[in-house]
């Protein structure tokens, strides 16, 4: 079926300026400044791996509705400003076949690697209603031809 074999995320932003600096626009620069680049995460290992993109959105995913069987690695990034997860689901008997872990973060880019079975799949958002609102679809994953 499905195995998950590595996961790696990096969210964006860091930690929150005090409430009084952004009273003080000289303090808040120094604050910004000190972080320096630590306030930024390097998203550039994320971007290299050659993935398929699924952009998590308000109220959509957006990712191919067709992938070949096989090892897969998913580049999930949360585009909306709501949490989101994701899903795959057997149509048939509405079994989980995975899940994120925990919901993805606005901001987010999570890399997922898994075993894609040939089949059809139902992928699906269940946060707070947001299936129905159409952050559903169905995948369909298509056997390799022999070589």
């Amino acid at each position: 079926m499905f195995a998950v074999a590595a996961v790696l995320a990096f969210g964006c932003g860091g930690e929150g300026e005090p409430a009084d600096a952004a009273a003080d626009p000289a303090r808040a620069a120094a604050a910004r400044d000190a972080a320096g680049s630590a306030s930024e995460p390097d998203l550039s290992a994320v971007y290299t791996v050659d993935a398929v993109d699924v952009a998590l959105l308000e109220y959509a995913i957006g990712m191919p509705s067709r992938l070949p069987a096989g090892p897969t690695v998913l580049r999930l990034s949360n585009q909306g400003f709501e949490m989101h997860n994701l899903k795959l689901v057997d149509p048939a008997s509405g079994e989980v076949l995975w899940e994120t872990e925990t919901d993805v973060n606005t901001g987010e880019v999570r890399l997922v690697e898994l075993e894609l079975s040939p089949g059809s799949y139902t992928v699906v958002c269940d946060v707070a209603g947001h299936d129905s609102r159409g952050m559903l679809m169905t995948l369909t994953v298509e056997a390799s031809p022999a070589p």
